[in-house]
């Protein structure tokens, strides 16, 4: 019996030591340069380097604290990273924007979000649809059935009025926010609900949200009784150990039932623990995808539009604005490095007032890499117009 004890103690050692050997063979990637982040005496917002990347030791947000995320230039997503734990008994939020009231205009997307459409500023200047490639569509009225209509993003709005266009990946590789919902005509108008952003919280040991805590990437809400909801982001949870029973919500605004929402994504080796309260349910995945990104990530740049040279980096937005009298007819040049593909892209242009226009083609990224691809486009003058480009 002694000897089956003391074998017994032997192999509970060497299973106890298993823990501490895969979590320290996984990097999430922080240099710790910033230290500890302690969200405890007051809520904290953080400004985003410019590539969105924040380098801690341990991060620990109290509960009744909330930490939230003020946007770059580029309006990358969150990657919120730990060399040790990370603790939620509190908020973390990329959340979108609802339209204001004064000044009118769209809802402000959350970091790696879009912007809720603008609005109509009477018959001369028709409301805008909403950004980014699940944007809502304008519409003259608040009117829940031909009015403006709601963002999409993981799944569509309810009802019938005029929807987005679903994207992106379960995996959350690569990370997308929410869009934006269509602008309402008036004068002015209200604009739509801005998309929730997307986060990527990575730890080496472990994330930890607690029954008080939550993480929220919910879309900004319609405007008065219309359905131009923003979609919800999307959240991304990778450490070898992800536990505890708080929230994670990546719901459409205004989302009783709307279903306009975003995507969830959890990544770890140690799910023993794991209860949180994922919504929506059904848009969340689990697996071990153990990495922060690819170790060959493929690009898609916008490296030319109306003449105007664009640098590498720049990121997927681009603003153009022709002068009166300019020549409608444009090119807009895109350029796509090691996807080794025949890949599928959307390239979609978005005036502040009137439509957008979605032009789905294909760059040929096999034999040439990088490989270019000009498209004629027309754009409108004396119009604000955001250019994005996406792979389908």
């Amino acid at each position: 019996m002694k000897a089956k004890t003391q074998l017994l103690a032997a192999v509970l050692l060497a299973v106890s030591s298993l823990a501490p050997a895969w979590a320290q063979s996984f990097d999430a990637g922080s240099n710790g340069s910033l230290g500890a982040l302690n969200v405890t005496d007051a809520d904290l917002t953080v400004d985003l380097p410019p590539d969105g990347r924040l380098h801690y030791t341990t991060v620990n947000v109290a509960a009744g604290r909330t930490l939230r995320f003020k946007r770059n230039a580029l309006n990358t997503p969150v990657y919120l990273l730990a060399q040790g734990d990370v603790v939620i008994n509190g908020g973390v939020s990329v959340d979108g924007g609802n339209a204001p009231g004064s000044p009118p205009i769209g809802g402000a997307g959350g970091p790696g979000g879009f912007d809720g459409g603008k609005p109509g500023f009477g018959a001369e200047f028709p409301p805008g649809d909403g950004y980014g490639p699940g944007g809502g569509v304008a519409g003259d009225s608040s009117d829940s059935t031909t009015g403006a209509g709601p963002a999409a993003h993981a799944s569509l709005g309810n009802g019938p009025a005029p929807k987005g266009i679903t994207y992106g990946s379960p995996l959350l590789i690569p990370l997308m926010g929410g869009s934006g919902g269509g602008g309402i005509a008036g004068q002015p108008g209200t604009g739509g609900g801005g998309g929730g952003g997307a986060i990527l919280i990575a730890s080496s040991t472990k994330v930890e949200i607690n029954n008080s805590g939550e993480v929220v990437a919910r879309g900004g809400n319609r405007s008065g009784s219309g359905r131009n909801a923003g979609s919800g982001g999307a959240i991304r949870l990778l450490a070898p150990r992800v536990a505890g029973s708080g929230a994670v919500n990546v719901l459409g605004g205004n989302s009783g039932g709307w279903e306009n929402n975003g995507r969830i994504r959890v990544d770890c080796l140690d799910k023993t623990a794991l209860t949180l309260r994922f919504q929506p349910l059904n848009q969340t995945t689990v697996g071990a995808n153990m990495f922060v990104a690819p170790s060959v990530i493929p690009r898609l740049d916008l490296v030319k539009a109306a003449g105007k040279e664009i640098p590498l980096g720049t990121g997927n937005t681009v603003q153009v604005q022709l002068s009166f009298n300019s020549d409608t007819n444009q090119t807009v040049t895109l350029r796509a490095q090691d996807f080794n593909a025949d890949v599928p892209i959307r390239l979609t242009l978005t005036p502040d007032s009137g439509p957008r226009i979605v032009i789905d083609t294909n760059i040929v990224n096999t034999a040439q890499n990088p490989a270019t691809l000009i498209i004629p486009v027309g754009l409108p003058v004396n119009n604000l117009t955001t250019i994005h480009a996406w792979t389908r």
